[in-house]
């Protein structure tokens, strides 16, 4: 057992607390986008999800020594995670997301409907063809 401990020991020192990183989970029926934006506006990324689909968000807080005149000295978090339907508009918006959430799509605040886009038919439910 001191082995193992001794062998996990510079893992524990590595793994602090400066990556932001969140879970981003697609459990809804629709294809979404998901985008992150941090505390300040800025905007941190995005990634097309299909249904069920898992990714791992995951942002650097190390502080760095570059300085120069005028920069805010603002957080990078909370974060702001939008999800949008693929006809472009908002499925649902999580706010206050923290480093190390798992966000959902169906847990936050919308409609959680996505309509079709225009000129665009629904798929039918079945795809076999009736003979006569």
């Amino acid at each position: 057992m001191k082995w193992l401990m001794t062998l996990l020991i510079p893992f524990w020192l590595w793994a602090g607390t400066n990556d932001g990183s969140i879970l981003l989970w697609n459990n809804s029926t629709y294809i979404l986008t998901a985008t992150i934006i941090a505390a300040d506006g800025t905007y941190l990324g995005q990634y097309t999800m299909q249904p069920g689909q898992q990714i791992t968000f995951t942002q650097s807080l190390n502080p760095t020594q570059y300085t120069h005149p005028g920069a805010p000295n603002v957080s990078l978090t909370p974060y702001t995670v939008t999800w949008q339907c693929s006809s472009e508009e908002y499925y649902s918006v999580c706010g206050n997301v923290g480093p190390g959430s798992m966000i959902r799509s169906n847990d936050c605040y919308g409609l959680q409907v996505c309509k079709a886009k225009k000129g665009e038919k629904e798929a039918p439910a079945s795809s076999l063809k009736k003979k006569k």
